[in-house]
């Protein structure tokens, strides 16, 4: 055994974590919040843990995170967002570990995205609860709900750009852009080439995300006709590998919308967290497509 995990701290390489090479990279500012991940990560390599169990765990905190917000104990909002963040950080260490591994699938592709949703989903009605019981006013069940989408929406915009650009370089290959079922998809499955979890968790998946994935595509088709990009692969290339609008982008993604969550509840302003998440965060994406667009047009005058 001692010779096994030997073996395995031997041929770990902490530049398999990466979803990109080290020429495409670009500044991630979701990097900073789970900075501790590697050495988690090389502990986990050696050991029978898998990345769909870290998933698993993952979903626990989350789910706890939501409870905790609604218990009405003492410190409610502190625990609360202390299993938020573990959330957060055990939501990386299962697509590092895997990447580490080489064990990446579109099972666990779809698994952490599903997650992902449905501790969403609980969270901010969870912390709507909590804004409605201790003010007494019904009115943030309107902001908890704008929250909520917005919330979806950033993220969504993010993880848009994001696969963009990764299938473009050639890596993060179980990400698709437009993940609807296909006929390819099912014919897979028939054939025992896929496995028919992969199809169903894709169809929950399309079934949670495909209206924020066709507003975001819509969205994104009406910025290239203002920056009068043309649909050949080079323009779509040149659109879509703008590292400095990658890292620019890159804080709408759940990640650090949860980290924003986790550092107001601590502070106990979670109606600021909601405020500020309906208004300067819409205002930001806006203003970074802005500036993208008139970039483009400049670049081609």
């Amino acid at each position: 055994m001692y010779l096994l995990c030997y073996s395995f701290a031997m041929d770990f390489d902490i530049e398999k974590m990466n979803k990109l090479p080290a020429g495409e990279r670009f500044f991630d500012v979701n990097e900073i919040w789970y900075f501790m991940n590697r050495w988690v990560v090389r502990l986990l390599y050696p050991t029978s843990v898998t990345p769909n169990q870290i998933t698993f765990l993952s979903l626990v905190f989350g789910l706890a995170s939501a409870g905790l917000y609604v218990s009405g104990i003492p410190d409610a909002l502190v625990w609360g967002a202390i299993f938020l963040y573990g959330k957060v950080f055990l939501d990386n260490v299962d697509g590092n570990l895997a990447r580490v591994r080489g064990t990446t699938s579109r099972f666990g592709r779809f698994l952490d995205s599903l997650a992902d949703f449905l501790v969403t989903v609980l969270v901010y009605i969870a912390v709507t609860v909590y804004l409605v019981r201790t003010t007494g006013m019904q009115e943030y069940w309107v902001l908890g709900l704008l929250g909520l989408l917005v919330c979806f929406m950033q993220s969504t915009f993010f993880v848009f750009y994001l696969v963009n650009y990764t299938s473009r370089v050639g890596s993060y290959e179980k990400n698709r852009v437009d993940e609807s079922v296909t006929e390819e998809d099912k014919r897979k499955v028939e054939e025992g080439q896929t496995d028919p979890w992969d199809l169903r968790l894709q169809t929950l998946f399309v079934w949670a995300y495909v209206w924020q994935d066709k507003a975001v595509e819509q969205l994104d088709a009406m910025c290239r006709r203002l920056a009068r990009v043309p649909d050949t692969e080079e323009a779509l290339q040149n659109w879509y590998s703008d590292k400095k609008f990658l890292a620019w982008v890159s804080p709408l993604c759940l990640c650090t919308n949860n980290v924003m969550l986790v550092f107001f509840s601590l502070l106990n302003q979670l109606e600021l967290f909601m405020i500020l998440l309906v208004t300067f965060m819409n205002v930001y994406s806006l203003g970074l497509l802005t500036w993208k667009v008139f970039k483009q047009r400049g670049i081609q005058h």
